[in-house]
């Protein structure tokens, strides 16, 4: 019975005969050349395994670099957003190595307090205090009770703050004790001209005009002082504000750039001026050591005067309010029309 080949089995069997016929015709061996083949293939995958092993090494080693550059860049950045921050909102009252002012130099203050601990501190000191942390109560009794503002700042702009700090902290301890014990510097206002407290007192209490236009501190502090009329209420007295603001560096600082946030208000668009400043700070020198005529007065006559000017308003209002109409056009026009009838 003949047998039937399919196409397939036909294409089989010449593959199968393909390595004799191929050697018989051409003269060379058909196997052996695929297995040279086979070996130069497995050659090509080695090397080019080894060549991504070596280009992923590479590529690694970049990545690590990159990172790195930009991990030190943010670092940088934060350090340097930092001090911008610092000198808007602290560098009135603090510095970063140059010894005390309004309050104490900050080097060093990352190693000696933890970084939740001086969050909380710049948010709010008195919640802080009233909590009962002894450091905190430390700090207030060191500065005679003058409370710290609290700061409008995010978790990040503090962290900003830190940064900066630390990147400035980097002396041993010693360093940072001998930045507490500089020379005093001899404070200006202690030269101070007659003609220049004077002045210092005429802007006080308003009867010399600010160049930029800015109110004058009688409209919310006050002085006990001779020759001065007792000032408003809303804000501290400053009486004593030179020896308990630190002095000629403390006053000049909160006077060039006021961190109280009501002062920033009212003096965001009209600053002092140099003269200005140093006018004032003279004359605060000389209430805050001239005791004897640190005289209280026994009439304030702002708060007296506020008080009339109260009293009038009302009586103005009472006569004006006493005028009025007691009824309506409308019951007029119905009288007439009723009397006509």
């Amino acid at each position: 019975m003949t047998k039937i080949i399919t196409y397939t089995e036909r294409n089989h069997i010449k593959l199968e005969n393909a390595p004799a016929s191929l050697s018989q015709k051409f003269g060379f061996n058909f196997k052996q050349l695929t297995s040279i083949k086979i070996m130069k293939a497995k050659n090509n995958l080695t090397e080019s395994l080894k060549s991504k092993c070596r280009t992923s090494s590479k590529a690694i080693i970049r990545l690590t670099l990159i990172i790195f550059c930009l991990f030190s860049s943010i670092v940088v950045t934060n350090a340097q957003d930092g001090e911008a921050v610092f000198r808007k909102n602290c560098g009135v009252c603090h510095t970063v190595g140059g010894g005390r002012l309004v309050g104490p130099d900050l080097i060093g203050i990352t190693a000696k307090r933890s970084e939740e601990w001086l969050l909380k501190w710049t948010k709010s000191s008195q919640s802080l205090v009233k909590s009962g942390d002894a450091d905190a109560k430390a700090i207030l009794d060191e500065y005679n009770g003058m409370i710290m503002p609290d700061q409008a700042l995010s978790d990040a702009e503090i962290k900003a703050i830190l940064a900066f700090v630390n990147s400035k902290s980097s002396p041993s301890v010693s360093a940072v004790e001998d930045t507490t014990k500089k020379v005093a510097v001899v404070d200006a206002s202690n030269n101070a001209t007659p003609e220049q407290i004077e002045l210092g007192k005429n802007i006080f209490i308003g009867n010399h005009s600010l160049s930029n236009g800015g109110a004058s501190c009688i409209s919310c502090h006050n002085v006990n002082y001779t020759g001065v009329i007792p000032g408003g209420l809303l804000a501290k007295d400053l009486t004593t504000v030179y020896s308990r603001l630190g002095g000629d560096a403390g006053l000049h600082g909160i006077l060039g750039a006021p961190p109280f946030p009501a002062m920033t208000e009212a003096y965001k668009d009209k600053p002092l001026n140099e003269e200005e400043i140093a006018a004032l700070i003279a004359f605060f020198n000389k209430v805050d050591n001239d005791k004897p005529n640190q005289i209280v007065s026994s009439m304030n006559p702002l708060l007296y005067g506020g008080f009339a000017g109260f009293v009038t308003i009302l009586i103005l209002i009472f006569i004006i309010w006493n005028k009025r109409k007691s009824e309506t056009v409308k019951k007029d026009i119905l009288n007439r029309q009723l009397k006509t009838k």
